[in-house]
């Protein structure tokens, strides 16, 4: 069977070859008579057109696909921002390629390749190993790389995040005005920049307030709901009596937590107040609804999506 091409789509139309490309090139939409683009549209659908997008590629120098290089696809945060960012490509008729590290260094750089070697037009990251060096090296090569979540010092490439230090100080403060004297932790391995200023937040605030550093309140693990309800088990069972509330690094852990408390027989807020970190939607379904420094998830994945568009067309 002849395989249709962009001339066949011209001609049932009644257009020219570039109005049809033109159709194909969504920022120039607006620039066409409704009439005319529908005429195009219709023409593709009867004739079943696939524009072939390697050759449009190689010819352009873009694929209208960007790539996303998360450490955890079971983190609600991270399933949240891929759906934003998924929903806005969609918008803009752009692909998403999604993939998970797993929080290994090395998975990451083999998807890094991977999606490299397929062209995409950039790529959104929230790296798990990947020093200064390595990242400078990557933009190097022509990758337009944002990095989202984490920071990377002395990397030469766009960042969006939160203010994590801040927010770590406005949850611990937060505690504190409720009345809270003796505020436990649960944070991560301090592998990430996140975790560690989320961290510096806590305990600059309850210096801040004249308030004692307790190392035996401060529990480092994965930042998971098995964690967060492992790490709470043990403050319950060794310093229950020590303190009032916890501030956990993310909301996944916090609702670990929670389970943990309530589980012990106790209540939240009334017996332990618990804040987290991120907003995720689950956070306000929990029962009690978790208390939780808001992450601005759709601002994040639109900042990032529009500089890896301007990079690709300035470059």
């Amino acid at each position: 069977m002849k395989k249709v091409t962009i001339k066949d789509v011209a001609e049932r139309a009644g257009v020219s070859t570039s109005t049809v490309s033109r159709v194909l090139s969504p920022q120039i939409n607006n620039y066409m008579r409704k009439e005319t683009r529908e005429k195009v549209l219709r023409a593709i659908e009867e004739l079943d057109y696939r524009p072939d997008i390697r050759a449009q590629s190689l010819r352009g120098m873009r694929t209208r696909i960007i790539g996303l290089v998360m450490p955890d696809a079971l983190n609600p945060f991270y399933q949240e921002l891929a759906y934003v960012l998924e929903e806005i490509c969609y918008r803009e008729r752009y692909g998403l390629l999604v993939c998970s590290s797993k929080n290994s260094p090395t998975r990451e750089l083999t998807y890094i390749d991977l999606l490299e070697r397929q062209k995409v037009d950039g790529i959104i990251l929230s790296t798990v190993g990947l020093n200064e060096t390595k990242l400078n090296s990557l933009t190097k090569r022509g990758i337009p790389i944002v990095l989202v979540d984490r920071d990377v010092p002395g990397a030469d490439i766009p960042v969006m995040f939160t203010n994590n230090y801040m927010g770590g100080c406005q949850a611990t403060q937060y505690l504190i005005d409720l009345g809270h004297k003796k505020i436990a932790c649960i944070t991560g391995e301090m592998n990430t920049l996140s975790s560690i200023n989320r961290l510096k937040g806590y305990y600059d605030t309850l210096q801040k307030n004249g308030l004692e550093i307790d190392k035996k309140l401060i529990k480092k693990g994965k930042l998971t709901f098995k964690d967060g309800y492992r790490l709470m088990k043990e403050l319950l069972r060794k310093s229950g009596d020590d303190f009032t509330a916890v501030f956990c690094v993310n909301d996944i852990v916090a609702l670990g937590a929670m389970r943990a408390i309530q589980e012990k027989g106790k209540n939240v807020p009334s017996d332990y107040s618990v804040i987290g970190f991120d907003n995720i939607s689950l956070s306000s379904i929990s029962n009690p609804p978790l208390t939780t420094i808001a992450q601005p998830i759709k601002e994040i994945a639109q900042a990032a999506f529009k500089t890896i568009k301007r990079a690709k067309r300035q470059g």
